[in-house]
C-alpha cells in the first residue's frame, strides 16, 4: 500500500482529518514519527485493535451497562411514543387554531356588517325624525 493510501485509510478508520487530531484521539500514536510509512502502519494496527476492542465491548458489555442500555432503550421507546402523540396533538392544535382564525374573520365581517346596519338604522331614524 502506498503511503498516501495508508494515511487515507488511517484517517478514515480513526474518523479524523489531520495528524494532530489523530494523535489527540489515540495516545499510543503520539510517540510515533508520522513522517515514516512504518509509523503509519503501526498507527493502522493500533487503531484497528482499538476499534476491535470497542466492537467486542459493544457486543458484550459488562452487566451494569447492559442494564443501563436496556433502560435507555426503554426510555427511548417511551419518548418516541410520546413524540408521536405530541406531533399529532400539535397538528390538531394547528387545525383548531386555523378554524379559530377563520371564525374570528367571519365574526369581524359580521361585526362590520352590524355596525353598518346600526349606522344606517341611525340615519334612517334621524331622517324620520326630521320629516
Amino acid at each position: 500500500m502506498k503511503l498516501y493510501e495508508l494515511k487515507s485509510k488511517v484517517f478514515k478508520l480513526a474518523e479524523v482529518n489531520t495528524t494532530k487530531q489523530l494523535k489527540t484521539r489515540y495516545e499510543e500514536i503520539r510517540v510515533l514519527d508520522l513522517r515514516y510509512k512504518v509509523s503509519w502502519e503501526k498507527a493502522l494496527i493500533i487503531i484497528q485493535s482499538k476499534k476491535g476492542e470497542l466492537e467486542d465491548w459493544l457486543n458484550n458489555p459488562p452487566e451494569e451497562y447492559r442494564e443501563l442500555f436496556a433502560e435507555i432503550e426503554t426510555t427511548l421507546e417511551r419518548f418516541d411514543k410520546k413524540l408521536v402523540k405530541v406531533k399529532r396533538l400539535s397538528k390538531d392544535i394547528n387545525l383548531i387554531a386555523n378554524d379559530l382564525d377563520e371564525l374570528a374573520e367571519e365574526c369581524q365581517d359580521e361585526a362590520k356588517n352590524l355596525e353598518h346596519e346600526v349606522e344606517l338604522t341611525h340615519r334612517i331614524s334621524k331622517q324620520a325624525e326630521l320629516n
